[in-house]
């Protein structure tokens, strides 16, 4: 069983392509690299993927469990969800210290 299945999933932004017709199956356990050059769909694949873009055609579906439409919160709820390229997350952090 795949724990992640994404078929055909596009995104339209009017009359520009960012991302169109991805399909990849993860199973449980597996890790998938995304690499491409500045502008290929990454980032909007996985802001698609985690529910902070809706996609124009496609589908999400989680163990099983078609969340193409869920919003982020519920998915992540699920288990399913981004992180950002800050990577100081903690207060003790240069950043944390910078910016709060």
């Amino acid at each position: 069983m795949s724990a992640l299945v994404i078929n055909n999933l596009s995104r339209n932004f009017g009359g520009l392509q960012a991302v169109s017709n991805v399909s990849l199956a993860v199973k449980a356990g597996e890790r998938r690299l995304m690499i491409g050059p500045n502008g290929a769909g990454k980032t909007t694949l996985f802001n698609m993927l985690s529910g902070a873009l809706a996609a124009s055609g496609g589908s999400v579906v989680l163990f099983d469990r078609d969340i193409t439409r869920l919003p982020a919160y519920a998915r992540a709820r699920m288990g399913l969800a981004r992180t950002f390229q800050i990577t100081n997350l903690f207060r003790a952090s240069p950043f944390w210290k910078t910016y709060f």
